[in-house]
């Protein structure tokens, strides 16, 4: 074979080869850019479906568990997503406020008490804990304020009498607390917070034996009552027989 038609021949040969690799090559892309968009697709369906099924739980069932499992700072972040997700739910800002309480940031706790408020005046429970946390600040007239309100809303609701009563006490009114406190006990004979208060109130007004009687009475309708109440109690004044 002439050396220039064996040159040519190798050439073309070349070219044949390149070209065929070329196309395996180009085969290969184009499967692996297939298998990526069907991966792509799967894990975006996957994410679908997990996206609906969060939405399908209850972010505020979930806040609760999270809060009564003592695990503040998940409850937070599961308000806070669903906040964003339901920016116009007032519950959810509420209970986004009773996490960051019980996480000790009370400050930012009430301007979701706020938001709730405002997205809607019937929401009790804002104004209930908006009080509770003023009074743990000592600001006890701006959440008897609240509790105020919550009887507004709710005439019947025992437990904003117990803490009306309690601020009431810690600003040193005993009568108005122990008038408050009944009014509890009124509307829920088996309200335990509103006995032990009422129990330590007139053990501060020296009332031993009338204390005495609220510790049978609560006892009588199987209501629990503080330990350290009682102890208290029992050290200046024991026990009737």
């Amino acid at each position: 074979m002439p050396g220039k038609i064996k040159a040519l021949w190798y050439f073309c040969m070349v070219v044949v080869v390149a070209g065929f690799l070329m196309l395996a090559f180009k085969g290969e892309m184009k499967k692996a850019q297939e298998q990526s968009d069907v991966e792509f697709q799967a894990a975006s369906e996957n994410q679908k479906k997990i996206e609906e099924k969060t939405v399908q739980i209850d972010p505020i069932k979930l806040v609760r568990e999270l809060n009564a499992l003592g695990k503040y700072e998940e409850a937070v972040e599961v308000a806070r997503k669903a906040g964003e997700r339901n920016p116009d739910h007032a519950q959810i800002q509420t209970w986004w406020g009773i996490s960051l309480v019980k996480l000790g940031k009370r400050d930012e706790a009430i301007q979701h008490f706020i938001l709730a408020a405002k997205k809607d005046p019937t929401d009790e429970k804002a104004h209930l804990y908006w009080g509770l946390t003023l009074a743990m600040d000592r600001k006890f007239k701006r959440a008897i304020g609240h509790y105020r309100t919550v009887l507004e809303i709710n005439p019947e609701h025992s437990n904003a009498y117990a803490y009306w009563g309690a601020s009431l006490s810690a600003m040193d009114k005993l009568e108005e607390a122990v008038s408050k406190l009944e009014e509890s006990l009124v509307l829920n004979r088996f309200n335990s917070q509103a006995y032990g208060i009422l129990i330590d109130v007139l053990h501060n007004q020296r009332n031993y034996e009338r204390a005495w009687k609220m510790v049978k009475k609560a006892r009588s309708d199987n209501v629990s009552l503080p330990q350290d109440s009682i102890e208290r109690l029992s050290k200046v004044f024991p026990e009737p027989s």
